[in-house]
């Protein structure tokens, strides 16, 4: 199991790259190229793979921020990370960062295990809180449920939009089924993105949500 989310498993790397793709190609279209100026924050960062991700494509590290609620994950991020970027332990219902004090403000499947909608909702107000009204909230969960996984609960668009009512949201669906990636980017990259191509064998949505000013 642990394999399953090396860098050199095919699925895994398979699926990081087409999600890389896709966060780069939303942060060219909402013109939010300049990463060397934005405050970033990324809520539930697990081990910070994605806080070194932004610092590769030019985020400055002092303006990038981690928190998360395992305190064994955030030392795994610090022992990751540039020395000069934030990693806090903390809580998403409960963020300890003034209003409006981020320009980007992401979550990788946080809200699919929170099975509680009453802490999904308070989640979501705190990120909405704390991110600027000309900035953006980066969001990627699951809108399919795991059969074998009762541990997860997905998010559909009508949740997403009662989550973040009175924000405009734009939300599409990415990433190969992982039972997919897994059988088939052993042998051919090329065929994934072929099944791919069919919408409803993507698994997750990539969303931006934004203020409504």
């Amino acid at each position: 199991m642990a394999n399953r989310y090396s860098h050199f498993d095919a699925a895994h790397a398979y699926t990081l790259q087409k999600r890389e793709h896709g966060v780069l190609r939303i942060l060219r279209r909402i013109g939010m190229t300049n990463l060397d100026v934005c405050k970033i924050l990324e809520v539930g960062c697990g081990d910070g793979f994605w806080l070194s991700e932004f610092v590769k494509w030019g985020a400055d590290p002092k303006n990038v921020t981690g928190i998360d609620i395992d305190q064994d994950r955030v030392d795994e991020a610090r022992n990751r990370v540039p020395a000069t970027l934030n990693v806090d332990c903390g809580n998403g219902a409960s963020l300890p960062y003034p209003d409006n004090s981020f320009d980007i403000v992401l979550q990788s499947t946080v809200f699919t295990s929170l099975l509680d909608s009453h802490m999904r909702q308070r989640v979501a107000n705190e990120m909405k809180r704390v991110v600027t009204v000309d900035g953006v909230i980066l969001w990627y969960d699951f809108h399919v449920n795991n059969p074998k996984n009762p541990h997860v609960r997905r998010v559909g668009r009508d949740e997403l939009r009662q989550l973040f009512s009175g924000c405009e949201i734009r939300a599409e669906r990415i990433t190969l089924a992982p039972p997919l990636a897994r059988f088939f980017a052993p042998w051919s990259a090329a065929l994934c993105a072929f099944l791919e191509i069919f919408p409803f064998l993507r698994t997750h949505y990539l969303a931006t949500i934004r203020k409504i000013s």
